[in-house]
């Protein structure tokens, strides 16, 4: 009997369909991010980061002549992102803890969130007011978009790490990712170490900086794409180990692949590019 046939069992293996269907899409959407991108690897992190970003020249950092694929606020957004998954899941073991930080710990992020929105709102009125200064009455300045995007894309990670693990894990404990201030002290100097290499911008670190805030792109979708996956076949909180969510993991990847592919194609129908925004500079 087919597990379709006893929807009451929660099994961590998947019908053979997804299996196959999935590791076909990954592989083909692979290969076709390789063979209909540009040669280049910064070319076809570009792509990547221009389903995502606006990548105005005006905005974004440049290394060697070379701009980074995503601006300045979203190299710190999913730089920063990707560095809190790093550190909760690989240097914490923080696999099983499923709740979010208590209410102080939110106050914080919110006030980060906030940060990243109202100087991204000051930013964006320098353009559609033509002048220096926004909104706010301040100049918007690099290092600035760069630091609120890195707090910004930390807090997604806190938020992330309980969500994912409450959505896959059958052996969760009830704690949080997050567990004490001294840890987000640690992590916000982890993350600041991140902004600083960036802020460098050194030659040597080109291809670093952006494969790594590119990566932070396909990581944030993967595992979104993960979860959705696995909510769908209602095989949510039934895995005790990372080997079992492989298939999730390849489906997020193919969750992925579809977002990069579809907001390009939509952004090189309507825009005709993806450097930057025509009209914006």
């Amino acid at each position: 009997m087919t597990d379709e046939a006893t929807p009451n069992i929660r099994r961590t293996d998947f019908p053979r369909f997804w299996v196959w269907t999935g590791i076909a899409l990954a592989l083909g959407g692979t290969i076709a991010l390789f063979l209909l991108t540009p040669a280049g690897l910064l070319d076809k992190a570009d792509m990547i980061a221009a389903a995502v970003c606006h990548r105005l020249p005006s905005h974004s950092f440049f290394i060697d002549g070379h701009q980074l694929p995503l601006c300045q606020r979203c190299s710190g957004t999913f730089a920063g992102a990707l560095t809190g998954l790093l550190v909760q899941w690989g240097v914490w073991r923080r696999r099983r803890a499923q709740r979010f930080p208590k209410w102080p710990g939110v106050a914080v992020l919110a006030f980060f969130a906030a940060l990243w929105g109202l100087d991204g709102l000051n930013s964006y009125t320098t353009l559609l007011l033509s002048r220096p200064e926004g909104i706010l009455g301040y100049a918007p300045q690099p290092w600035l978009r760069l630091l609120t995007g890195t707090l910004m894309g930390m807090g997604m990670s806190i938020v992330l790490v309980p969500a994912f693990n409450q959505t896959m894990w059958a052996d969760g404990e009830a704690v949080a990712s997050l567990r004490s201030w001294r840890e987000l002290v640690f992590l916000l100097a982890v993350e600041l170490v991140i902004v600083g290499l960036i802020y460098l911008l050194e030659p040597v670190l080109l291809y670093p900086v952006a494969l790594y805030s590119v990566a932070g792109v396909l990581a944030m979708f993967i595992c979104l794409g993960a979860m959705i996956f696995v909510m769908a076949l209602r095989r949510d909180g039934v895995f005790t180990a990372w080997r079992q969510i492989w298939l999730p993991l390849v489906w997020g990847l193919v969750f992925a692949l579809v977002i990069v592919g579809g907001m390009n194609f939509l952004r090189l129908k309507i825009t005709g590019t993806i450097e930057g925004v025509p009209g914006l500079s």
